[in-house]
């Protein structure tokens, strides 16, 4: 029977290239100040390994997803291999780029690579050439969301067979112009914000490649109208999802050991704290937010997270959700294999 696996994980994030043990990053998470934003270290080697010309102009959302999509995908990239890429916040920085440029020095003045993020689709397209991606490129705006929307829709592409394998996760930076407008709109105690890049390669086959981090186990999607920059009542919203994956897959959330739910504001972690304890009561939940910070790429970090977890026998089944403001849910469940391979 074809599964799905996770072949590989890439990151780029607060904690530099890669994702620690998440007991470790817990122990960073805590380390720092809490209303401190979770940022990409400025001093990251992000253009090696990609040709000084090809990124001149690109900018730090398409830096750091080819460097998280390279280091996931490995060497072994099929000839059909695609890639799903969710934004959180967009790319702003370049619009505004590109805006400045044409207002003060004119139309010429305009870097031409700067052209595709007036679509919010360069870190795609950027990978795609980069990495020789020949597969489909899908971008999704999915805002808190994005990174695991990313991936959810990833496994259907792959799963339909409209992709052999995929490169999926999210992007976001925290721009400084969005940082002036976001902080003074978190509620006390919220989530610090974040920024990074985070990727899983998802592949189809009928036996457990070598390399297998862990095996796709399910996924759903849920959603109940919410005004657009606010959160939706979640509790039911996570058990929807778990019914869901329960009834098309076979896989009972109670049974997760490991949970990665949303937290990037009290109320929202207290809910899911609250519906994990009835739902999964033998389940360790994860803050992700605390760790890589609020932002649509931690959801994918938690997925990352959770396959490299699943791989080192950390944990056995583990449960990723994420809610997005305007009611947007998703879910994932990962589940441990034999012999797994490279983290």
């Amino acid at each position: 029977m074809t599964s799905l696996w996770v072949e590989g994980a890439g990151a780029v994030g607060p904690l530099g290239f890669g994702l620690e043990k998440f007991e470790a990053a817990g122990s960073i998470a805590k380390e720092a100040k809490y209303e401190t934003p979770r940022l990409v270290p400025s001093d990251l080697p992000v253009r090696d390994g990609f040709p000084p010309a090809a990124t001149r102009w690109l900018d730090a959302s398409s830096l750091w997803w080819c460097q998280a999509a390279s280091r996931a995908a490995g060497e072994a990239v099929g000839a059909g291999c695609g890639q799903v890429v969710g934004l959180g916040w967009g790319s702003i920085q370049p619009v505004r780029e590109i805006e400045s440029a044409f207002h003060g020095r004119g139309f010429s003045a305009i870097p031409p690579a700067l052209f595709p993020f007036s679509v919010g689709n360069a870190p795609a397209g950027q990978a795609s050439i980069l990495l020789k991606l020949r597969g489909g490129a899908v971008t999704l705006n999915a805002k808190e969301a994005a990174g695991l929307a990313a991936a959810v829709e990833a496994c259907r592409l792959v799963k339909a067979g409209l992709m052999s394998e995929a490169v999926a996760g999210g992007v976001d930076h925290l721009d400084p112009f969005l940082l002036g407008i976001l902080k003074h709109l978190r509620p006390k105690g919220a989530a610090p914000l974040g920024e990074g890049a985070y990727a899983l390669k998802i592949t189809s086959s009928d036996e457990k490649p070598g390399g297998a981090l862990c095996r796709v186990a399910g996924w759903s999607q849920a959603g109940e109208p919410s005004p657009p920059h606010r959160y939706p009542e979640i509790a039911p919203l996570l058990e929807k999802m778990a019914e869901e994956i329960n009834a098309r897959f076979g896989w009972d959330a109670s049974r997760a050991d490991m949970l990665f739910l949303p937290g990037e504001i009290p109320s929202l972690e207290k809910a899911s704290m609250d519906w994990a304890g009835r739902r999964c009561p033998r389940g360790r939940v994860v803050n992700v937010q605390r760790i890589l910070g609020a932002c649509g790429a931690s959801s994918a970090g938690a997925a990352c997270i959770a396959a490299i977890a699943l791989s080192r026998r950390e944990a056995g089944r583990a449960l990723i959700m994420a809610v997005a403001t305007g009611g947007a849910a998703y879910a994932l469940a990962l589940e441990k294999v034999e012999n797994a391979g490279r983290t």
